[in-house]
């Protein structure tokens, strides 16, 4: 028996990366002046099958759950930037449903889509940057309980909008589009 779970355009909408072309360029300043561009290479979709066996059962269950993954690939500066939304995953060895992993510069930032839009402990209102409003922000550490080497804010409309590089004393922030 085969089961096949999809991400919804609803949830796929979490953040502008999948459904928002403005967002095939991206362009990160640092405090220090530096610039980095990402292009967005491709969007590739894929599974996560779990296989589910019951031995009162003369069959086997299959899950199937969609991850799509958008691309980029660094046009200008130094870095890297990678975005993947999973219907479901297994990370930090806990099953974790509707999950969105954000690469930055060798940090992997998470969290759940649920998250986004709604009020829970890591949200922030406002943030006010450059004359530029970001409205419902997520923070978001790079290891889920420790901010020590960084922390990132993240919203539905800019998705990771700013960087915190703790270990390189950089503050990053997205020009928008």
């Amino acid at each position: 028996m085969k089961n096949i779970f999809y991400l919804t355009a609803e949830q796929l909408a979490k953040t502008p990366y999948f459904t928002n072309p403005a967002f095939d360029t991206l362009t990160f300043v640092s405090n220090q002046n530096d610039t980095v561009v990402f292009a967005k290479t491709r969007v590739d979709s894929g599974w996560y099958r779990e296989i589910e066996f019951d031995p009162g059962v003369e069959f086997t269950k299959y899950h199937y759950y969609q991850q799509i993954s958008a691309n980029y690939q660094t046009i200008k500066g130094d870095g890297s930037f990678g975005v993947v939304h999973s219907k479901y995953n297994l990370a930090f060895n806990i099953k974790l449903p509707d999950f969105i992993q954000i690469s930055y510069n060798g940090y992997n930032f998470y969290l759940r889509d649920y998250f986004l839009d709604n009020i829970h402990p890591a949200t922030i209102d406002t943030i006010k940057i450059n004359n530029q409003t970001y409205l419902k922000n997520t923070k978001l550490n790079n290891n889920r309980q420790d901010s020590s080497s960084s922390q990132a804010n993240i919203n539905t409309d800019f998705g990771l909008f700013q960087i915190f590089d703790y270990n390189n004393s950089k503050e990053w922030i997205l020009i928008n589009q």
